[in-house]
């Protein structure tokens, strides 16, 4: 696994996680696939800019903030 992977879907997992919101409702506020948003968190896949772009929008938040 690739570090910054990693510690990306780290950082979503922890936003998701602090709005209480289920990797079912980020899927479906994102447009991505459940299974996808799990392969994302757990670093498992090298992630798209539009894909991140479509989570920090799900999330209300911006895309930098899966970097800090």
């Amino acid at each position: 696994m690739d570090s910054i992977n990693k510690h990306c879907g780290q950082r979503i997992r922890l936003i998701r996680k602090k709005q209480q919101m289920l990797q079912r409702e980020l899927a479906i506020k994102a447009g991505v696939p459940e299974r996808t948003i799990g392969r994302i968190e757990r670093g498992e896949v090298d992630v798209r800019v539009g894909t991140l772009s479509k989570i920090a929008k799900a999330l209300n938040i911006h895309i930098k903030s899966f970097f800090e």
